[in-house]
């Protein structure tokens, strides 16, 4: 696990390349705190950061050969496997490392090596036969990878912080970008990023950049992309039993490593699962976080008892660590500079502070990311296709009926009748509304976004190409696509950024592969105690609560046996953090402040729609919005990005 970077150029560039690795590799220092390497031929230099965690001695980086080098960040699960295959075809290895796997496996089956590995990955290889640099990036994207491509070469790094301190690349905000993110929090639309030109490469994706192709947009090749729904699906107790044994390999093809390893639990069914596998197989044990903070209603915001009950049941220890509400703003600042990024999810500092906690102990730790995108554990992002659905079908009621059936619906999205497929889908994952967020943005920046064509095309296109699924399965694979990226890039910035490496068994491509042949209702489908009458009066979200709705229910049914009933039926959390009180707190006058007077509110905002909302900020609606406002302003300040 590292950062990685490099540069491939016309010209006589080298000397100044070299010069601006150095600095380069100075903003990845935290994801490679063990060791430092430079490599650089005819025309490229390629840069790495260490964090030792397979063969300690001999896994240092870029590893070269005789037609060129490599930079790799991640680890290949099944490295043994490949070495053993490329041995019996004639190759030799002088380490142990799962690097000079990867290398030699480019080398003898080139981009075809991809669909072999199994694990988490992004990295460059320089191939002079064709004189050239190959990137690639592992199916989900657990590993980011950015690039850009100018007129004096062709320049990438493991995070947007290290990719901006080459001269080269502009730090100017794309505003397609910057609108897609105030819409959803995510910081790429497709390859698209918050910053003009620079692009991230997709999960699942490779490019290759030849030397006359330098200052010109690589096209990515898509590798690996999600089965087809079976006709004829195995049984539900078959495929309860597949992933039951799926899960265990994965978390056992995990525990690999040459450094102290432990995990996350967080007293849900995800996390709990993988303890429960992990427990079998070796000495574990975990770290938890939490706020001692309650909520105004009385609730809490840390999940200890569940989380008691569980490292209780497998016989794990499991530290407790509190989360101080004053760290909250310097540690927003700390990250967001460390990545280059605005933050997605309020939640990332408490990662980071947890992987900070864990790596006095440990350097690799197991999580959960994954389970609700792959099993169906998100009732309103994915069973609300219910709802539109019936907003088609509002007609062929009667009278009475379809009044209620309309009621309900407009109490979720205020209408009850959507345009497309897409329109729904568009209002049910946006953070902030079409018509707030162009309220809030000054008339110039309204005028160049068009109406947010970009944005709705971009989406009618991952539309277009899922015309043959289900309109269940059309949103699970979207929400697998955008949100589970996000949660990645979330655990990736803020793990690497205490120097830990976070796993995710859950992502295991096999596990995918499964659970998107399957059909819709093994994973999320009415409860056994819902009837017809009685869901015709309510929303997604109304049922949600009223516990008429079964998630996860393949995986679930498969740890049946393992997990404590309390754990197994309860509702869903999400990691928890109070920053709405905070924003109408301790931290309102920082919002006011940024919201005011940052050069980004300045040149986005208009200063009324700004005064309404710190009117407003009590309110959790105005508090939401204020949250990816909040991150431009800090992103800009820290970063430096300029808006021209």
């Amino acid at each position: 696990m590292c950062g990685i970077a490099g540069v491939f150029f016309q010209g006589a560039k080298g000397a100044q390349a070299g010069k601006e690795m150095a600095g380069v590799l100075g903003r990845l220092a935290r994801r490679g705190p063990d060791g430092e390497g430079i490599s650089r031929g005819n025309g490229w230099v390629f840069g790495h950061r260490r964090l030792a965690v397979i063969d300690l001695l001999g896994g240092s980086q870029p590893i070269e050969d005789c037609l060129g080098a490599l930079t790799y960040n991640g680890e290949l699960y099944n490295y043994r496997e490949l070495r053993d295959l490329l041995r019996r075809e004639g190759q030799s290895f002088t380490t142990a490392s799962d690097t000079e796997v990867v290398l030699k496996a480019w080398r003898a089956w080139g981009p075809a090596c991809l669909k072999r590995f199994n694990g988490m990955f992004a990295f460059a290889v320089y191939d002079g036969n064709r004189d050239s640099i190959f990137l690639a990036r592992d199916p989900l994207g657990i590993k980011p990878l950015f690039y850009y491509a100018g007129k004096g070469g062709f320049y990438f790094a493991s995070t947007m912080a290290a990719l901006l301190a080459f001269e080269e690349v502009p730090a100017t905000a794309d505003p397609a970008g910057i609108s897609h993110y105030l819409t959803t929090t995510h910081v790429v639309m497709g390859s698209r990023t918050l910053v003009k030109g620079v692009c991230s490469l997709e999960p699942g994706s490779w490019l290759e950049v030849r030397r006359d192709f330098v200052g010109k947009p690589p096209r990515q090749v898509r590798y690996r992309t999600l089965p087809a729904q079976r006709r004829e699906a195995i049984s539900f107790e078959q495929a309860a039993a597949q992933t039951r044994e799926l899960v265990h390999d994965s978390v056992r093809s995990q525990l690999i490593s040459d450094v102290p390893l432990g995990g996350f639990l967080s007293g849900g069914i995800d996390s709990t699962i993988i303890a429960s596998q992990a427990s079998k197989l070796c000495a574990f044990n975990a770290y938890s976080v939490g706020y001692q903070h309650l909520s105004s209603a009385g609730e809490s915001f840390h999940e200890w008892p569940y989380i008691r009950e569980a490292a209780a049941s497998y016989g794990i220890g499991c530290k407790e660590i509190v989360l101080e509400p004053s760290d909250y703003p310097t540690d927003w600042k700390f990250l967001i500079a460390e990545k280059g990024q605005p933050l997605s999810t309020p939640n990332e500092i408490g990662i980071y502070r947890l992987a900070s906690a864990l790596r006095r102990e440990y350097t690799v730790a197991l999580s959960g990311e994954g389970a609700d995108e792959i099993f169906g554990g998100y009732t309103e992002a994915c069973f609300s296709v219910v709802d539109f659905i019936r907003s088609r079908q509002l007609d062929r009621f009667d009278p009475g009926q379809r009044e209620i059936l309309s009621s309900a619906l407009k109490r979720m999205y205020g209408t009850d009748r959507f345009n497309s497929l897409l329109d729904h889908f568009l209002r049910l994952i946006a953070h902030m509304n079409f018509g707030v967020k162009f309220n809030l943005l000054q008339p110039k920046w309204q005028e160049e976004l068009k109406n947010d064509e970009l944005l709705i095309g971009h989406y009618a296109d991952r539309f277009a190409a899922m015309k043959n699924c289900t309109p269940f399965d059309a949103y699970m694979r979207l929400i697998l696509e955008k949100n589970l990226q996000t949660l990645l890039f979330r655990l990736d910035s803020s793990t690497m950024a205490a120097s830990v490496e976070g796993r995710v068994p859950f992502t295991d491509p096999r596990l995918v592969d499964l659970l998107f042949s399957l059909p819709d209702h093994y994973k999320m489908d009415w409860s056994e105690e819902a009837n017809e009458a009685e869901t015709l009066t309510l929303n997604t979200i109304e049922a949600a609560a009223r516990g008429l709705i079964r998630s996860k229910m393949l995986l679930r049914e498969a740890f049946a046996d393992v997990v404590p009933q309390s754990i197994l039926t309860r509702r869903k959390m999400s990691f928890p953090t109070p920053f709405l009180e905070w924003f109408a707190g301790s931290m309102r006058a920082m919002v006011e402040e940024s919201l005011r007077q940052s050069p980004f509110a300045r040149g986005w905002l208009r200063p009324e729609s700004v005064e309404l909302l710190l009117a407003n900020l009590e309110k959790p609606a105005y508090g939401m919005m204020a949250w990816p406002l909040m991150n431009l302003c800090l992103w800009q300040e820290e970063m430096g990005i300029s808006w021209d």
